[in-house]
């Protein structure tokens, strides 16, 4: 994408309603190009490369925010088509359509001349960052964002993107593809080596997040990077394990960010990504939130499952010093990974109410939230819920799907039943009133 943007001539920008929509929120793939797109524009303040069209404008942005300066070309009235396709023409070969007179003598010489334009001069910003190891990599991200230099994140991001998914597929050639592993203490050695790989990424991503600037608070892309990397470079065939490495570092991807926007007390950005739907399947149509994913969620082949997964994220922070800058302690890390959890057990409470289930009939493997946070410590649980119980935006997560907080209150009881009744509290020694002590906290 980033090619084929630096190196064309022009660049048609098709302005639909969803385009609009996930430029301004940063959505996927359309969030890394208005990244890109926005550093050429700041680079040459004077570039008419982007042609934005509109089509199917519904509402009064036309166009998304990073373009609102440029002259766009509307399509929307299909009778103007003709005369559209000529003004794109004209536009496209720099030829306007209504020839300017040639440009009179100057009054105060025998020649004709025009006066040059003094353009902005960016041969101080380096060409290329050098950055290791990965916590190098976030406190630049986290400057850049602290500064609002888009231009120097986007060079940031250019740098170290191609480059992890190309290590990331040929590691997979030269060391997966021809070995199988049952030991789950090696898959997840294997798993701990992918996210090595992706890992600066993830910690720009969060750096970001934590920077405080709000332009760079939504770092979904990533994780739209990291699932369609299986219809694109990633093998689709061969042992499942490494098939699904890929969800393995989405799993941890959006737990890590979800856990540190609990942290900065940033409930709506975390809600926000666990929201997003992708693909459910390698190379599927049909698309599921994240939350909803199990692969998401921990049912991953290349952890082994639910129990196995969550083992592997709870003991992260103790595996992976880049998370020190982050996090300030393990505590502190399973605090907001807890909280997380919560939050997403409460909106999964929420949508069995839209969905008319009887809860009565649901069984805790039937989750989609699957309750292993509840094997955390007690006072880590006790914790959690003082990351959002007062955060003004913990009510969305019943209400944006049309829930009211008394249907929510009237269900609360049947839920925490549920949730104790997990096959693995059989074996638990510990008093039951744990349960009903962090989630009545939300109310």
């Amino acid at each position: 994408m980033d090619k084929g943007v630096r190196d064309s001539d022009r660049v048609l920008v098709i302005c639909t309603d969803t385009y609009v929509r996930k430029a301004n929120a940063g959505e996927g793939g359309v969030g890394y190009e208005r990244l890109i797109v926005t550093a050429q524009l700041t680079q040459d303040l004077g570039t008419n490369k982007f042609i934005p069209i509109i089509c199917q404008a519904s509402t009064d942005e036309k166009t998304p925010s990073f373009l609102a300066s440029r002259v766009y070309i509307d399509f929307t009235d299909g009778n103007k088509f003709d005369e559209k396709s000529n003004e794109l023409l004209h536009e496209i070969h720099g030829v306007p359509i209504t020839q300017k007179p040639p440009l009179g003598k100057n009054p105060l010489s025998n020649q004709t001349s025009v006066p040059k334009v003094l353009s902005h001069n960016f041969s101080e910003i380096p060409e290329k960052i050098e950055l290791e190891p990965v916590a190098d990599i976030y406190e630049s991200a986290f400057e850049l964002a602290r500064a609002d230099d888009i231009l120097g994140w986007s060079r940031l991001v250019e740098q170290i993107r191609q480059n992890v998914f190309q290590s990331l597929v040929q590691w997979r050639q030269e060391e997966l593809d021809s070995q199988q592993v049952e030991d789950q203490e090696k898959l997840a050695e294997i798993v701990d080596k992918a996210v090595e790989i992706v890992s600066p990424l993830i910690s720009m991503s969060l750096g970001g997040i934590k920077s405080g600037n709000e332009r760079f608070y939504d770092q979904k892309s990533l994780l739209d990077d990291l699932l369609n990397m299986q219809s694109e470079d990633w093998n689709s065939v061969g042992y499942r394990p490494w098939i699904e490495i890929p969800y393995a570092l989405g799993y941890v991807y959006h737990n890590l960010h979800g856990s540190l926007c609990l942290n900065i007390n940033r409930l709506d950005l975390a809600f926000s990504l666990a929201q997003t739907k992708f693909p459910s399947e390698i190379g599927s149509q049909f698309t599921r939130s994240v939350w909803k994913n199990r692969k998401l969620m921990g049912l991953c082949k290349s952890l082994g499952g639910y129990s196995e997964s969550w083992k592997y994220l709870a003991n992260a922070f103790n595996r992976w010093e880049w998370l020190s800058p982050i996090f300030k302690d393990d505590q502190e890390y399973r605090i907001a990974l807890v909280a997380y959890h919560m939050i997403l057990s409460i909106h999964e409470l929420a949508a069995v109410i839209k969905e008319e289930k009887e809860l009565k009939e649901l069984k805790p493997y039937s989750l989609a939230v699957y309750p292993l946070f509840l094997t955390e410590k007690y006072e880590i649980k006790q914790r959690a819920p003082s990351l959002f119980v007062q955060n003004s935006e913990l009510s969305k997560l019943w209400t944006g799907i049309d829930v009211t907080r008394r249907q929510m209150k009237n269900l609360w009881e049947d839920w925490i039943k549920l949730h104790k009744s997990s096959y693995w509290y059989s074996g638990s020694t510990k008093d039951p009133k744990e349960f009903v002590d962090f989630f009545d906290s939300v109310y």
